[in-house]
């Protein structure tokens, strides 16, 4: 999976001259997280990130990353704690709320992986599949370069990972240059 993100990142950054945006072109972010199962109605904690480039005044690639450990799913592969990971490539449509924040809409597909903490004897303790992910939020900056984001999120599992439903809220500081 770090691979994956380590590619994502210098793809965005080597196509750069190709979509040179009028202001910050490049857009980190990072924070806690908190995803939701609504089946068993269990929460896990983890942290997340976004490396954004703005392709022009109103859309952004995105690649997100989050990750939580000790959560409580409940599927054929682990009825206990479980760490779920997420990583998508996606976009972001950023609009004006007035002089001082922008709300945005992001979706992106991706994958999924499950690692169970106690899994059964003689079984694969993990699991990958696909997941789309749908979010709504709000950047309120600080300065020209430095501010905070707040999100939610609903993240539909695919594939080997079609019985996973989460909801998440995140939090994050980010810095645009």
């Amino acid at each position: 999976m770090k691979k994956t993100i380590l590619f994502f990142a210098l793809l965005l950054l080597a196509a750069q001259p190709l979509f040179a945006a009028e202001s910050d072109t490049v857009r980190v972010s990072a924070g806690p997280v908190m995803m939701y199962d609504a089946f068993n109605q269990e929460v896990g904690i983890g942290g997340q990130f976004a490396l954004g480039y703005r392709l022009n005044s109103s859309w952004e690639a995105e690649v997100y990353g989050a990750t939580t450990s000790h959560f409580d799913v409940d599927t054929d592969l682990t009825g206990g704690d479980a760490s779920v990971s997420v990583l998508t490539l996606g976009g972001r449509y950023v609009s004006s709320m007035g002089t001082h924040s922008k709300g945005f809409i992001s979706a992106g597909i991706g994958a999924l992986e499950l690692e169970a903490e106690n899994s059964l004897a003689g079984e694969d303790d993990s699991r990958c599949g696909g997941v789309a992910r749908f979010g709504v939020g709000v950047d309120i900056p600080f300065t020209d370069h430095i501010g905070m984001t707040c999100g939610a999120g609903f993240n539909r599992g695919f594939g080997g990972t079609d019985e996973v439903i989460l909801f998440d809220l995140t939090t994050s500081l980010f810095c645009s240059f």
